[in-house]
């Protein structure tokens, strides 16, 4: 805190010199206290684009979220003094009902369509109270090299399974996540097929994995490749036909918070001019589809097709369920079982 330093004015009494200084040190320490509990946003690494976290309104405040692991693989613990968390849908399986609030967001629960009122029927009207998604990409394979790659989005996941990538793989590092994958691989033992295929799961670091030549293929979120793509004429993402599994960007109010979700700040990022900028960085919000199909001019030629692709591919994908205990143990034993 600024040391504060009265004049010394003939005009003054000591005595009014003490008050005056009293009152403004009173002051300075409010305006401390009320910095240091200035309502705060976290979120997980590259969640959030810079763009629209940096127009975060005051007196919000961001720190970004160290967590560990890659899709929701790893625990992790609440931070207590965050009022609002930014995270992907593949860390609730870590989290409860009761660590959140409801979002308490109407009115832009209610601009939500298609892909994003699917996703909350699957997690119920009790967790869909407390989340507010805000942003979806679908998993893609991400590509070092453009040999073997004709019909790649007609060949879909298999792709993934051919003997010029055995080794060279780079899966996500959420078992649930993999044997989704697998399923979508025609024949027998898919599973323990494309766990032997697997250099390492990793999806953090998948895009290092490429860049530094140790892997060729790497399944990565569309939103995390982007910029990669924009720089390096190397890479190459394919989105299958058949659709593929959705990461979802979620906003949920931590249950010790006392501040309401900054509804304006979310509506910046879905409207004009924000929108398109966003957009153009393989960032799309969960709204109607002819309402982003109108900004189509704002992304790249290069990869539309992979940020608003066609909507029968788009409808094709989907998003992971909430896990029974049964369900989650068959899982558990599946994934043992197809151990290379």
């Amino acid at each position: 805190m600024t040391r504060l330093r009265v004049p010394s004015t003939p005009g003054l009494r000591r005595r009014q010199v003490l008050q005056l200084g009293g009152v403004l040190g009173l002051t300075a320490l409010a305006g401390c206290t009320r910095g240091a509990s200035a309502p705060l946003l976290q979120a997980a690494p590259e969640i959030l684009p810079a763009l629209w976290r940096r127009r975060l309104p005051r007196p919000w405040r961001f720190e970004p979220l160290e967590l560990t692991g890659g899709s929701g693989v790893a625990p992790w613990r609440l931070d207590r003094s965050a009022d609002l968390l930014a995270l992907s849908d593949g860390w609730l399986p870590t989290t409860t009902d009761a660590d959140f609030q409801p979002i308490a967001a109407a009115p832009l629960q209610a601009r939500l369509a298609g892909q994003a009122r699917r996703y909350l029927e699957l997690l119920g009207a009790e967790r869909a109270s407390r989340v507010l998604p805000v942003a979806v990409t679908p998993w893609v394979m991400l590509f070092r090299g453009l040999d073997g790659l004709d019909g790649a989005s007609e060949r879909g996941w298999q792709l993934l399974l051919d003997p010029d990538f055995k080794g060279q793989v780079v899966l996500p590092a959420s078992p649930r996540l993999v044997m989704e994958l697998a399923d979508q691989i025609p024949g027998a033992e898919s599973l323990a097929r494309l766990r032997s295929a697997a250099l390492t799961l990793d999806d953090q670091q998948g895009l290092n994995w490429l860049l530094q030549g140790k892997a060729r293929v790497a399944v990565l979120p569309l939103q995390r490749c982007i910029q990669a793509l924009r720089r390096d004429p190397r890479l190459r993402a394919v989105l299958p036909d058949s659709g593929a599994p959705l990461h979802w960007t979620l906003l949920m109010r931590p249950a010790s918070s006392r501040e309401p979700l900054p509804q304006a700040w979310v509506e910046d990022a879905w409207g004009t001019p924000l929108l398109r900028p966003l957009l153009g960085r393989g960032w799309r919000p969960p709204l109607a589809e002819e309402l982003l199909d109108a900004q189509r001019d704002a992304v790249p030629a290069s990869f539309r097709a992979l940020v608003l692709p066609k909507a029968a591919v788009w409808a094709r994908c989907w998003s992971l369920s909430p896990l029974k205990t049964a369900a989650a143990e068959q899982l558990s034993q599946r994934w043992r079982d197809a151990a290379p």
